[in-house]
């Protein structure tokens, strides 16, 4: 289970699949799914997919603004 701000992931086993279930932080169920094996996989290499693609972005994003604030720095010389 992880707890965070805005509520919380409950995964497990139950019934020979893997039971996926969010938990908002007024305790409102937002998902509960029963995922066979395979699509247990599919689904964390999908959410690992587009967490690598935010990463990236992040990094791109961060490596153009130091290049703008060394830009600025330039320029204020």
């Amino acid at each position: 289970m992880v707890g965070q701000e805005g509520g919380r992931w409950d995964v497990g086993t139950k019934n020979n699949a893997v039971y996926l279930e969010r938990i908002s932080e007024s305790d409102e169920r937002l998902i509960d799914a029963l995922l066979a094996p395979e699509e247990a996989r599919e689904l964390a290499g999908l959410l690992t997919k587009y967490a690598d693609k935010l990463d990236k972005s992040e990094d791109s994003d961060k490596s153009e603004n130091s290049d703008d604030s060394e830009d600025s720095d330039k320029s204020s010389d």
